[in-house]
């Protein structure tokens, strides 16, 4: 303790007394000299975490404005594509999904193409369009399909197919008979142009039409953001073999920014894309 405090005062220019030491205090003018320490010590770190956090709010409100002009630059239609699209942000390679150069720098696009390959294989444009269109049209949900036309319980079921996973394909029965994982199929075909796109492997034309008929879709099938990300996550769930609810868990602190403050029922217009 004596060290210690020698060392704040000597860091403060203070000059302690030969042989002060804690078990010395025994005046008044003493005592008062650790007071007085103390506070000033008190009064540095409060000065300093003042000076931290008006630093970080200075930054918060930088981003706030960043995100608002943003934002405003963006028609409805657009803010619905980037909405439907945004439970995929959670990727911790930060692909960002939506179409609206968001991502710059070579570093950003290098990590954009390597999480492509990673999922897609080769970052072509014909590949790219045959993905896409291969979730629109077929994807995961032709297991679903499949399943639903077999008997449950049949050989060939259960040899192709994890008890966890065949348990979802009931989930899907009882909640989702109609739609089964479409909305899996669907998010992931935006995943697939906006990485094409953000990586220069797609026109934005191209892009934001197949997003346009994935989010038409969408819209047609489910009744709510909500009802839209939970049925993605049974999918998501399908595909990783594993009950896993990080996705929905960064959807629901999405929720709380600006991104999700666009209507479901929100009219989408080709002439805004």
């Amino acid at each position: 303790m004596d060290f210690l405090m020698n060392s704040i005062c000597g860091s403060l220019y203070i000059k302690l007394p030969a042989g002060w030491g804690i078990k010395t205090l025994n005046t008044p003018a003493q005592i008062l000299l650790i007071i007085l320490v103390v506070l000033i010590c008190l009064t540095f770190l409060v000065v300093i975490i003042g000076l931290i956090l008006s630093f970080e709010r200075k930054l918060l409100n930088r981003a706030e404005i960043k995100a608002l002009q943003s934002r405003k630059n963006l028609t409805p239609t657009q803010k619905f594509i980037l909405a439907a699209s945004s439970p995929t942000h959670s990727n911790q390679q930060k692909c960002v999904i939506d179409i609206w150069d968001t991502h710059k720098s070579a570093e950003e696009v290098e990590k954009v193409i390597a999480l492509f390959e990673w999922g897609w294989g080769e970052f072509t444009n014909e590949n790219a369009r045959n993905m896409a269109y291969d979730c629109l049209e077929r994807g995961y949900n032709t297991k679903y399909k499949e399943y639903c036309s077999m008997d449950a319980s049949s050989p060939e079921l259960v040899s192709k197919y994890s008890s966890f996973q065949r348990g979802l394909f009931e989930k899907m029965k009882q909640q989702y008979p109609k739609q089964g994982m479409l909305a899996w199929d669907l998010v992931r075909a935006l995943s697939v142009v906006g990485g094409a796109y953000m990586g220069g492997a797609m026109a934005y034309e191209e892009a934001v039409g197949i997003a346009f008929e994935a989010c038409k879709r969408l819209q047609e099938n489910f009744s709510s953001w909500d009802d839209m990300v939970n049925n993605y996550t049974l999918g998501y769930q399908f595909w990783r073999n594993k009950k896993k609810k990080d996705r929905l868990r960064y959807y629901k602190q999405l929720k709380k920014t600006w991104i999700y403050d666009i209507s479901w029922d929100t009219v989408l217009r080709e002439d805004e894309l």
